[in-house]
């Protein structure tokens, strides 16, 4: 009889285990993100881990769509971009999702151009006796810009630095602006052509010849 009685005690213990876990209803997670990220362009860059409830069942993330240069961590949710992130405000959404199901989460991240472009210029005419020329080019967010041109000539003469300031608008890849020199009286309007690989090359008129540059991004350690 004893024996009996505690089989049927196991078995109701047992029965009653069984129960909770049946009773333990797994969710769907529940995202929580920074709505707002800033890159700076032609950099590597990455954002914050999400916050997550898994609600019973950990699972993974992932991108609804998709934007060149920016991934996603399968395991963490974080965001990483490298330097290919196309410029402008790019809206990102994201999600967690477990077996119960998933939940959306969107923020946006704005690579403004910005930054310093370093390179070489070239007159349609010129002397021979340079040995190069210099020209340096500051972009703000603000569309001005500031920088200057140096050449050097064989003897180890050092002509300039010439400085100058300006604003620019930038449209895709296309660049319109001018250069203002320190003497006042030199302003000279210019186009150029941004590429992926951050190189500018453009061209300005001057009184009696145009000058050509070719300028490469400078990116700060």
């Amino acid at each position: 009889m004893q024996k009996l009685y505690f089989i049927l005690v196991i078995v109701l213990v047992i029965t009653a285990c069984s129960k909770n876990d049946d009773d333990a209803v797994v969710k769907a997670p529940v995202l929580s993100v920074t709505p707002n990220l800033t890159a700076s362009y032609f950099h590597n860059g990455e954002g914050p881990l999400p916050e997550v409830q898994w609600n019973g069942d950990r699972g993974k993330f992932g991108l609804e769509n998709k934007i060149q240069g920016l991934s996603i961590d399968s395991e963490t949710g974080q965001l990483s971009w490298d330097p290919s992130l196309p410029i402008g405000v790019h809206t990102v959404i994201l999600f967690a999702y477990n077996e119960a199901g998933k939940d959306l989460a969107s923020l946006t991240i704005n690579n403004p151009f910005q930054g310093t472009f370093r390179g070489t210029y070239q007159p349609s005419t010129s002397l021979s006796n340079i040995l190069y020329r210099t020209m340096e080019i500051n972009f703000n967010i603000d569309r001005t810009l500031s920088g200057y041109t140096q050449s050097e000539l064989d003897d180890g003469t050092l002509l300039g630095p010439y400085y100058f300031s300006g604003n620019y608008v930038l449209l895709d890849t296309k660049m319109e602006g001018t250069f203002e020199y320190e003497d006042g009286e030199s302003t000279y309007p210019f186009d150029a052509d941004l590429d992926q690989q951050g190189k500018l090359t453009g061209h300005y008129p001057t009184e009696f010849l145009t000058v050509a540059f070719e300028l490469n991004v400078l990116i700060q350690q």
